[in-house]
């Protein structure tokens, strides 16, 4: 999994950028600032902390504080064709609020709404992402602490909302600072999150973790309760998902693609998972639902 560090332009506190892509890249990432983005064009699947849904244009989302997301646009968008993906995105930290907020009424609402975002949010409240909406572009043209109060009032704005989505289990808690990141096991994850379609050996992540094998596997699994190699399977398995669901791929392509060398392998270890079959799986996702 990928830390991102995102550093203000000279002269702002936080960062306001637009995005446009072929399509969105799919890598799992994190990062210490809150992120609102806005999703101008495109559609496809949202991954957040432990929860898939859709995405579409018009999506207003908030995602807390190291709170692990992605975009997959549709498989159509990775075709040749003319289609596009963009996107407009507000990245702060909680340092750009008073240290005391939380005693302030008139940040009550921005109070509440940071404190919810650790689940990620899906705003529903179509009077309000219209308003907000027509604001987002505006941001950049804002002198000094204009664009700063500009987006006070986005956040006190969605705040207000009582129709909203919130796209990650309460009970999913992903802690982390760069520092963290920094450490053998997290230097692990990142390994396997970053080469898990490869044949890894323990050599090479102790290597990269900078940690002899017994100290690296007895602390991996004293850190997560889980060995090494096991979480490489779960990291594997939960690919394979995706692109059971998102792609055309037969199961022995994606087998092969999700970093599995053998079929037999990939199903009893997609079976002993997720208690079925990966044809199972696939058909129980992508049948439609009952009216």
């Amino acid at each position: 999994m990928l830390y991102e560090t995102i550093i203000p332009a000279t002269g702002h506190s936080f960062t306001k950028r637009n995005f446009i892509f072929k399509y969105f890249p799919t890598q799992w990432h994190y990062h210490k600032e809150f992120e609102l983005t806005l999703i101008t064009n495109g559609w496809g699947k949202r991954f957040v902390g432990d929860g898939v849904d859709d995405f579409k244009v018009g999506d207003i989302v908030l995602f807390g504080e190291n709170l692990p997301h992605f975009h997959m646009c549709d498989k159509t968008y990775y075709e040749n064709n003319d289609l596009y993906c963009s996107s407009e995105v507000i990245q702060f930290t909680r340092d750009i609020f008073p240290a005391d907020m939380n005693k302030m009424p008139e940040f009550s609402r921005i109070s509440s709404l940071l404190q919810t975002s650790r689940q990620g949010i899906l705003f529903q409240n179509k009077r309000i992402t219209d308003e907000v909406t027509e604001i987002f572009p505006l941001l950049e043209s804002l002198p000094g602490i204009s664009m700063l109060i500009k987006l006070y009032q986005i956040l006190d704005l969605l705040g207000s909302s009582k129709k909203y989505k919130l796209l990650s289990g309460f009970d999913y808690n992903f802690q982390a600072t760069q520092n963290q990141y920094n450490t053998p096991v997290n230097k692990t994850f990142a390994y396997l999150m970053n080469n898990f379609k490869e044949n890894i050996s323990l050599e090479a992540i102790a290597s990269y973790a900078g940690q002899n094998h017994s100290a690296l596997c007895r602390n991996f699994k004293q850190s997560t309760g889980k060995s090494i190699f096991e979480c490489l399977t779960e990291i594997r398995i939960e690919f394979s998902c995706k692109l059971l669901l998102n792609s055309d791929l037969s199961i022995i392509q994606v087998a092969y693609e999700s970093g599995f060398r053998n079929i037999s392998h990939f199903n009893h270890k997609f079976k002993e998972i997720m208690k079925m079959t990966p044809a199972e799986y696939r058909k129980n996702l992508l049948k439609e639902p009952e009216e």
